[in-house]
């Protein structure tokens, strides 16, 4: 997004009253639930320190534990395949459809879908594919990405998924929120029934067995896994987990910011190998998806955002994201996190996102890995502001001013210099 379209964007959004008093409730609302979360544990530094320690500590053998993943994924008698970059994911993806002959195709919410864009190159190839998340689903017949990972349609308002749904299955106007989801139950059950393919993401893979997690409050995941023959697994290569014993501490924490006073999702399903369906063997193929993962954990310091387990409390306590929304951040995780994974994967392109950080560190305050987003969004403006060649004559006018005045002796010699008209044009060229 050009820096023009992209401030015009953040303007509309900042002064959209309607828009700021939907993110001030939603704000609220987290707050609410975020109160009391520490409770939950006896010492949640602790356990936060933990969860850390797990995620980061598998980044140093990754090699190894993919392998090993891998390696007990077909012994369940699964499929791996391996994606370098959006574009072979996606390809891959279609080709498995095609190869099986799959007409009917239902996807869950998945990050790594909407990160390479899976849904739009689907319905350019005229494949039948219906999202089956509820916020998500709203979204799509919007034509609009969602813009909040955990609740997709935040923005919009009842009356205007209640005018949609009028439109789009002629249903009457005003309908209430319960009469809207039983709509959409009505319309997704069928979708279930007939699919011959599941699309879904993973929370979480483990290495020593193999097994895919997978955590749910619609219950949509396993209704679109239980008719399916066939299953595809869409995860990024960083949610791999060592052992099955680390999920007691990852899950929990995974969890923490739900609305439910168990402070976990309705549904953990734990896949170890493919179901048996309508009598017959499922088959369960599995992308393992780098596209530039494998590039931040080469970076000590960068690679701690790779540690993400989406809770939804960085974006959520934002002053920025609850100010402007998720879609002007243009990229498939919004928010503080979203900012740092899209300038690690296209620096160019994404180098506006990281002047959207007030350094107010809530994010961090909320975070349960101890993540220093704040940190990583000031380094790379450090790094941008290094990279971008457009600044070098800035860069020189400054570094000599610099020189001329570093001692009074320097200054007297420079004053006359300042004082000329060239020079003075300059300045107000570039500075103002």
């Amino acid at each position: 997004m050009e820096g023009t379209v992209f401030n015009q964007h953040v303007k509309q959004m900042a002064f959209d009253k309607e828009h700021q008093e939907r993110m001030m409730a939603r704000y609220e609302s987290f707050m609410a639930v975020a109160k009391d979360c520490a409770n939950h544990y006896a010492n949640m530094d602790l356990e936060k320190s933990r969860a850390f320690n797990i995620r980061n500590k598998a980044f140093k053998s990754y090699d190894k534990l993919l392998v090993d993943f891998e390696t007990n994924v077909i012994d369940n008698k699964g499929i791996v395949r391996w994606a370098c970059d959006d574009e072979e994911a996606k390809q891959m993806v279609y080709n498995i459809l095609n190869d099986e002959k799959a007409k009917n195709i239902v996807k869950t919410k998945s990050f790594v879908a909407e990160e390479i864009g899976l849904m739009p190159y689907l319905e350019m190839k005229k494949v039948n594919i219906t999202e089956t998340d509820t916020g998500d689903f709203i979204c799509y017949q919007f034509d609009e990405r969602p813009s909040d990972p955990k609740h997709s349609a935040a923005h919009k308002s009842q009356q205007e998924i209640a005018d949609i749904y009028s439109e789009k299955f002629g249903v009457k106007d005003n309908l209430n929120t319960k009469q809207l989801m039983t709509v959409t139950r009505k319309v997704l059950n069928e979708k279930y029934l007939k699919a011959d393919a599941a699309i879904t993401g993973a929370d979480f893979i483990i290495a020593d067995t193999g097994d895919i997690i997978m955590s749910e409050n619609d219950g949509n995941v396993l209704k679109s896994v239980a008719n399916a023959g066939i299953h595809i697994v869409l995860v990024g290569i960083d949610q791999l987990i060592p052992s099955i014993d680390d999920i007691n501490t990852i899950i929990p924490l995974s969890s923490i910011y739900e609305v439910t006073k168990i402070k976990s999702k309705s549904y953990c399903t734990i896949l170890s190998k493919p179901a048996k369906t309508k009598g017959k063997q499922q088959k369960l193929y599995v992308i393992l998806v780098d596209n530039f993962r494998s590039r931040i954990m080469e970076h000590e310091v960068q690679r701690q955002i790779l540690t993400c387990i989406n809770c939804g409390a960085c974006h959520s306590v934002c002053p920025v994201f609850n100010t402007i929304g998720g879609h002007v951040y243009d990229s498939a995780v919004p928010g503080p996190v979203g900012a740092v994974l899209a300038i690690a994967g296209n620096p160019e392109e994404a180098a506006h996102l990281a002047t959207l950080c007030g350094t107010c560190r809530q994010c961090e305050q909320y975070c349960p890995m101890n993540i220093k987003i704040s940190d990583l969004l000031l380094r790379n403006r450090v790094d941008i502001i290094k990279e971008d060649k457009s600044l070098l004559a800035e860069r020189g006018v400054y570094n000599f001013i610099r020189k001329k005045v570093e001692t009074r002796k320097d200054m007297d010699k420079s004053k006359d210099f300042f004082n000329r008209m060239d020079f003075k044009q300059l300045l107000k060229k570039n500075w103002g």
